[in-house]
């Protein structure tokens, strides 16, 4: 439980900081954990070493590393000043780059699986979909304590937008939103279900997610790849792309289309791998046998 309360203490001294002054501290934090809590390093080290390969410098390996620490600091002061803020003042802070693309998506009526990495700061670009009155149903990762995932999920909620845990039936609850012709939304570069598929990402094997194209490949949904970035100005921008084709059906189609979000997620990364909040390694270490969801 000290993780709940450490949480809600972290709340009630922070949200009303200016974010600027707010950013200024997540930075300190930052940086005294990756200098005086090398393990908590160790993951992103190993993640950072895939995406730019084997033969990277130390000095640009240790920045993206120190970048990666800075960014989730900042991401959990945004998540706990999130209530504090209005609506048109977060607006001022994001700006959106191809979102006709989602409501291109959304006219067809079938629903669409919005993909995407934990890349940038979702919570808060997520306040997005509030802003322009869209429906966007988002599956994040279970905490414990229970106590935390709710408060948590109270501030992520804070301004309208749905977030739900994994649970049982959550599944065929996602899917009967897409039915109904409503936006749903995942991260696919982490596995957390547990229910995955062996896949190339940035050129090693690994098991990711096949939820995502599982659901629209059931309900004919588009899949449509949404990300995120800080930009040098401390704002954000959106990057939304046109849906791809997911091949509906065959042996190898849930593959291949895991394949595709994998290649869509790789080229975002490496354009902001700082920024990649992926704290525990995601390689497989030992070659094992995965399970499909089907």
């Amino acid at each position: 439980m000290w993780k709940y309360y450490a949480f809600k203490i972290a709340g009630f001294s922070l949200s009303h900081l200016p974010r600027r002054v707010g950013y200024l501290g997540a930075i300190f934090i930052a940086d005294f954990t990756y200098t005086f809590f090398p393990t908590v390093k160790t993951g992103v080290t190993d993640n950072m070493r895939h995406v730019f390969g084997t033969s990277v410098d130390d000095i640009i390996l240790n920045k993206a590393v120190r970048g990666v620490l800075r960014t989730t600091a900042k991401n959990y002061f945004d998540l706990i000043k999130l209530p504090q803020m209005r609506l048109d003042k977060i607006e001022q802070n994001i700006s959106v780059q191809g979102w006709q693309h989602l409501t291109d998506a959304l006219e067809q009526k079938k629903g669409v699986v919005l993909v995407t990495a934990h890349l940038g700061s979702f919570d808060f670009t997520a306040q997005i979909f509030a802003i322009r009155s869209v429906k966007v149903t988002a599956l994040v990762e279970s905490l414990k304590p229970l106590p935390l995932l709710n408060h948590i999920i109270a501030l992520r909620e804070s301004h309208g937008v749905t977030f739900v845990s994994g649970q049982p039936g959550m599944l065929e609850s996602m899917m009967q939103l897409l039915r109904n012709g409503e936006a749903i939304s995942m991260a696919c570069d982490r596995n957390i279900q547990g229910k995955g598929i062996t896949s190339v990402f940035f050129g090693e094997e690994v098991t990711l997610p096949t939820i995502a194209v599982n659901m629209a490949m059931r309900t004919g949904a588009a899949i449509v790849p949404i990300f995120n970035y800080r930009s040098t100005d401390g704002n954000y921008i959106i990057n939304v792309e046109p849906a791809f084709n997911v091949i509906p059906g065959g042996n190898r189609a849930v593959a291949t289309n895991v394949a595709q979000v994998a290649r869509i997620m790789e080229r975002h990364i490496r354009c902001h791998p700082e920024q990649w909040v992926v704290l525990k390694p995601i390689w497989l270490k030992n070659k094992q046998e995965t399970k499909i969801f089907t």
